[in-house]
């Protein structure tokens, strides 16, 4: 039988990305470890109904971020690997996607703002009294702002993750952890207004400062020459993104919605955060895709890819399942010592259906690589559309009978059948291309 020493030499030591991914997790362990370890913190400063209305518009802002990112993330990260034995066309590419991101995004924020789309978008989402349109524009200028920051906090994110400059990313997230949620904290504690209205205006204005700041990094690898032909690749690939993520708003937004209207802001509150602590499943899947995903788009013997893609599957399996469990214990353990008020107690019930839908999430997401790597970016669009509609039905139907439990059940339910569309798809254009 071989050593332990053996093993940990050939699987450990001698693993690129698992040493890639040991430095990127170390970080994301402090930074994002941090963010749930602070969660009972803003539980103590926020009402029930606070942090349900805070989640809600948190995932209105998430939504609104994945449509006006337009897809560029994504395409950069695909052309940042083309690109990458000639500097100077990379920098092309850099300087016109840069610049295209900043100016879509800007274009349509005042599109959006001025047309007041948002308004009817978020009153078509939310038909309960919830967060009802009046009380949202209370809160709009921020929600604009939050979504801004994630567009271009996520851009930087994928540029220093295509680009392998872990220690860049490794600062960013500590620098991102200290002057948001410290900065949030002391705010709310300090003041007696409005907990929703200070923790996301003084949250994602610091780090929207912060990211504009550290983009410098970016700016410092342009070639000043901008490229019609990779504007037309990232519209290839980014525009059916764009599509997906409004179709996706009834999935990812949908389950809030319902949740909202058949459980009311104390349910949404309980449902928010059992979504937050089943995040974490995730949160642990995009630290390794950090790692996988300039590495996956580099290798072009599809056989190789196949085959790890199919390994990791298994590892993530485990890894992550086993890890749900740790989550729910842990819960557990908070209600009983009250570190987690008891108006939480209902998260035990819901929290298997939520990690296992994260769970499920994480091996789609690996198959959804894929759909980048052979520029089939559109199908996520006919996808989207698909689970939009049979989500819409599913939380209405499970949401009425069972309540948060059954809205639980349903995206649990629409995660599974998007793993089984992606990765039965991903099988079919390997197949194709071996053939070919």
């Amino acid at each position: 039988m071989k050593s332990i020493r053996e093993i940990t030499n050939k699987y450990i030591k001698g693993n690129e990305i698992f040493s890639r991914f040991i430095k990127v997790f170390s970080v994301d362990v402090l930074v994002r470890g941090a963010n749930f370890f602070l969660i009972p913190v803003f539980l103590r400063l926020m009402t029930p109904e606070e942090y349900g209305i805070y989640g809600y518009l948190y995932s209105f802002s998430y939504t609104i971020a994945g449509i006006l990112c337009f897809g560029v993330f994504v395409a950069l990260i695909k052309l940042y690997a083309d690109t990458v034995s000639d500097k100077k066309v990379q920098g092309s590419m850099l300087f016109t996607l840069t610049i295209s991101q900043f100016a879509l995004l800007i274009l349509s924020i005042i599109i959006v703002y001025i047309w007041g789309i948002d308004i009817d978008f978020f009153s078509f989402l939310n038909k309960t009294n919830s967060v009802g349109s009046n009380q949202y524009l209370a809160y709009r200028n921020f929600v604009f702002v939050a979504a801004a920051s994630m567009v271009l906090s996520g851009y930087l994110t994928f540029f220093l993750v295509s680009s392998e400059r872990i220690r860049g990313l490794q600062t960013f997230n500590i620098l991102r952890l200290v002057l948001t949620n410290l900065m949030a904290i002391l705010v709310i504690y300090f003041s007696d207004g409005d907990a929703v209205f200070q923790r996301l205006a003084v949250t994602y204005s610091m780090e929207l400062i912060l990211t504009l700041f550290y983009s410098i990094i970016i700016y410092k690898n342009f070639t000043f020459k901008f490229s019609k032909f990779f504007l037309m690749k990232t519209l290839k690939i980014g525009l059916p993104i764009t599509a997906s993520s409004i179709t996706f708003a009834v999935v990812n937004f949908g389950d809030k919605f319902f949740v909202a209207k058949y459980s009311g802001e104390k349910g949404m509150a309980i449902y928010y955060l059992g979504f937050l602590l089943a995040t974490i499943i995730l949160v642990i899947y995009q630290s390794f895709n950090f790692v996988w995903n300039p590495l996956f788009m580099k290798e072009k013997d599809l056989v190789v890819l196949r085959r790890k893609t199919n390994r990791y599957l298994w590892i993530i399996a485990l890894g992550l399942g086993s890890i749900g469990v740790l989550i729910w214990i842990g819960a557990f353990v908070g209600l009983k010592i009250n570190i987690i008020p008891q108006d939480y107690n209902q998260i035990l019930q819901i929290l298997p259906f939520l990690i296992i839908s994260q769970l499920i999430s994480a091996m789609a997401l690996l198959m959804i690589n894929y759909m980048t790597y052979f520029e089939k970016t559109y199908i996520q669009a006919f996808v989207g559309i698909g689970l939009s509609l049979i989500g819409y039905y599913l939380y209405d139907f499970m949401g009425e009978r069972f309540g948060v439990i059954g809205i639980s059940i349903g995206i649990m339910f629409l995660n599974i059948l998007m793993f089984i569309f992606y990765y039965f798809r991903s099988q079919y254009y390997i197949n194709n291309r071996l053939k070919a």
